[in-house]
């Protein structure tokens, strides 16, 4: 039995209890995507604590800048929380279609195809939120409130977890899907925005050394 997925501005809870739910959906990929949120929301708030201290007067307006690019992530990411989510509801109707005559196994097939492949693409969408997520942590953990840098790292941290996550899903999925065209170049693109994210959260993490003994 499937749970109603929630939507992007449900509570975390009710996302809590969806994905704890013994079911198929929303799973693994939502949940890259909830991180990617509350990732996204730690760079918003280090950024804010940024412009509130006239100390940092001299980075408010890339602070400021910074918030409002965090807030469209986070907001973005749990819309892709429950794109994902309705990707593989459709994954697991087409697993309930009939598949005795052979047309009823190419319909099967191909409605199986079509659901891993938008749960490909929604997850590669994820990975380039994540990895502007972690370009902005660097941002406000070099700049930012000083005392905020831990805050900014876990930001970089939990959009890691997330874009490893949502990287190896792309991979699988169109596995899965039996391949098509395009498919290489997707698979070059996610491999990049993962990179992307690794190295954003060595500079992070290399700058939260730099403070904690």
């Amino acid at each position: 039995m499937l749970m109603p997925t929630p939507e992007p501005n449900d509570s975390l809870k009710q996302w809590l209890d969806a994905l704890a739910a013994p079911t198929m959906t929303p799973a693994g990929g939502a949940a890259a995507a909830v991180a990617g949120a509350l990732a996204a929301a730690l760079v918003q708030m280090v950024a804010g604590l940024t412009v509130e201290r006239e100390k940092y007067a001299d980075v408010h307006d890339l602070a400021a800048r910074a918030r409002v690019k965090a807030e469209r992530l986070r907001d973005g990411a749990l819309a892709l929380a429950a794109r994902d989510a309705r990707a593989f509801e459709a994954f697991g109707r087409a697993l309930a279609m009939p598949a005795g005559a052979s047309d009823e196994r190419e319909r099967r097939s191909r409605a199986k195809a079509d659901a891993l492949g938008a749960g490909a693409a929604v997850q590669l969408e994820l990975l380039s939120h994540l990895a502007q997520v972690t370009e902005l942590a660097l941002e406000v953990a070099e700049q930012g409130l000083a005392t905020a840098v831990g805050d900014a790292a876990t930001a970089a941290f939990l959009a890691l977890g997330a874009a490893r996550s949502a990287y190896w899903s792309v991979r699988s999925n169109l596995a899965d899907a039996g391949g098509g065209t395009g498919d290489r170049e997707r698979l070059a693109t996610a491999k990049t925005l993962l990179e992307r994210v690794e190295d954003g959260e060595r500079r992070v993490r290399h700058r939260l050394e730099g403070r904690v003994p």
